[in-house]
């Protein structure tokens, strides 16, 4: 709920004082297209291949979504999903309350990724920080790499979704940082093919190796 409040107070903020803004509607930027920034009440972000985001790409109720070549800022969504196609770089975060996350081929995040109630899925995807998620599976495919931990962390009160939640790790992918399931209650499996691994240590979870 924190972390709600601060982003919906974010975004507010911006909508209060930045130009390039919409409330009800949806923003595109077209190929190639460049852009200070992004931002919507009511309304998916779509940025189009090959296009250059300046500032962050912020929305409320909507989902985001990148084209194949473009880099961007920050992307940050309450109640929607973001997706990334290939060879996308993301010079920040990538957050959502409620909505997965993917990543396109050979993709760039220097930042975290970031979701409470929503899946993670890397597709040979370099992450400079972390992945954080409260109620949602996580997967790395096709040899991605995060440098930083995998944290669970913990419910603050009884919730809908399932009590198991799965980490897969596989197709020669690494995470450098270690394993922290802060929720004690809930049952994680990591699940490591023989070609993947983790460096640190993995914490309140069950270990597979295939």
């Amino acid at each position: 709920m924190r972390k709600t409040a601060v982003l919906l107070l974010s975004l507010s903020t911006l909508i209060l004082w930045s130009c390039d803004v919409s409330v009800n509607r949806s923003q595109h930027l077209a190929d190639g297209g460049r852009s200070s920034g992004m931002t919507t009440v009511n309304g998916r972000i779509i940025v189009g291949r090959d296009c250059t985001v300046d500032g962050a790409s912020r929305t409320v109720n909507g989902r985001i979504e990148v084209g194949e070549g473009s880099r961007v800022k920050s992307l940050e969504t309450v109640n929607g999903s973001i997706a990334l196609g290939d060879k996308v770089t993301v010079d920040g975060d990538a957050a959502t309350v409620n909505g997965s996350i993917t990543c396109g081929r050979g993709s760039t995040v220097m930042g975290d990724i970031s979701t409470i109630n929503g899946s993670l899925e890397l597709n040979n995807t370099a992450v400079s920080g972390g992945l954080r998620t409260t109620n949602g599976n996580i997967r790395l495919g096709e040899q991605s790499k995060v440098h930083g931990d995998i944290v669970i962390k913990g419910r603050r009160s009884l919730s809908p979704w399932t009590d198991s939640l799965e980490i897969r790790i596989e197709g020669g992918s690494m995470v450098e940082g270690g394993i922290d399931v802060r929720d004690t209650g809930r049952k994680v499996t990591v699940t490591i093919s023989k070609d993947s691994s983790v460096r640190g240590e993995i914490h309140n979870a069950e270990v597979i190796k295939e």
